[in-house]
């Protein structure tokens, strides 16, 4: 895969973000694989996810189709609990030691739907990949627990990895959609709470704002996303009851002068695309380092499907790259 229009800089303060596109990597298996799952999300997925259908509905398909992903093999799950979360611990199968590194991963789904289960492609690779214990928690979803029980959650799992012995140097946090935006908003409200911030960050199309941002591009890119339908982001905002005046509200009013260096992927095919380009603008603009990868011709976390598409893959590796080189030895 080769990158094209890179925008380089100094590492902080740089005068302009980073951005890289990628194309597509050439080959029979991307070429045919990527195709098939376009066709997929947008017959089995896309419809069902958002109004009419009730939440159960949603839950189910998107457990369904993550059934269907290939998870890796090199890692291992185990169940846990932290206080009334229940958490899923992957780490590299026969590591006889505890890891030195831990990613806390924020599984997406739009605040209600999705969990540790939906992810495991994902967070699977990424344990193997990094040498990593990756914990994963069931955050409590919505409409059942409005916000913010879903970021105390996540806030509460960081603080239990600091306890466990792990130096925040050695800690990132990633995740994708609602988990990006949780990723985000752990890192500042785990901060503002007294806490040492992570070693960096990793977000895969995140979801910070469920308005369309100045000058955005959400309906036209709407027709060619084949996932997401901004008629579910506003069933989520009606779910989440987010109170206007709570300081953790909106992650575009947050003061990011400590935000930890940041990874920000999105597919150049989805409607939150300016979101993620708001996210390194943001942050440069801050003074903190932050690198963006857009994905032409791909889709809302199309990182799902590792081991299915190469360049699913690659992006993985990218993100191991990225945590292995701002992490502590």
């Amino acid at each position: 895969m080769s990158a094209a229009n890179i925008d380089s800089g100094a590492q902080q303060a740089q005068a302009h973000p980073v951005i890289r596109r990628y194309q597509p990597p050439a080959g029979l298996q991307e070429s045919l694989v990527a195709a098939a799952m376009r066709i997929a999300l947008r017959v089995s997925l896309k419809p069902f996810l958002g109004p009419p259908w009730p939440f159960a509905v949603q839950r189910a398909s998107l457990a369904i189709g993550s059934a269907l992903m290939p998870q890796d093999g090199r890692a291992q799950v185990k169940a846990d609990r932290i206080d009334h979360i229940p958490v899923e611990r992957i780490t590299p199968k026969g590591q006889s030691k505890k890891p030195r590194h831990a990613i806390l991963y924020l599984h997406g789904g739009a605040f209600v739907a999705g969990s540790p289960r939906t992810h495991r492609s994902i967070t699977r690779r990424l344990s193997a990949l990094t040498d990593a214990l990756v914990l994963v928690p069931h955050y409590r979803l919505a409409p059942e627990a409005p916000f913010p029980a879903q970021l105390d959650d996540c806030v509460a799992c960081y603080r239990q990895l600091l306890k466990e012995g792990f130096d925040p140097s050695r800690i990132a946090i990633a995740g994708d959609s609602a988990g990006g935006n949780l990723t985000f908003m752990t890192a500042i409200a785990a901060m503002k709470a007294g806490m040492p911030g992570p070693a960096s960050l990793v977000m895969m199309s995140p979801a910070f704002s469920l308005h369309p941002l100045p000058h955005s591009t959400h309906k036209e890119r709407e027709s060619r996303d084949p996932m997401i339908r901004l008629a579910w982001g506003e069933d989520v905002e009606r779910a989440l009851k987010v109170p206007a005046d709570h300081p953790l509200a909106n992650p575009l009013e947050q003061d990011l002068s400590r935000l930890p260096p940041s990874l920000i992927q999105v597919g150049d095919d989805e409607v939150l695309y300016d979101n993620a380009v708001w996210a390194v603008e943001a942050a440069t603009a801050a003074g903190r380092t932050s690198e963006l990868e857009i994905y032409l011709k791909r889709w809302h976390v199309f990182q799902a499907h590792a081991s299915l598409m190469p360049s699913s893959v690659k992006a993985l590796d990218r993100q191991a790259e990225f945590m292995k080189r701002h992490w502590a030895n």
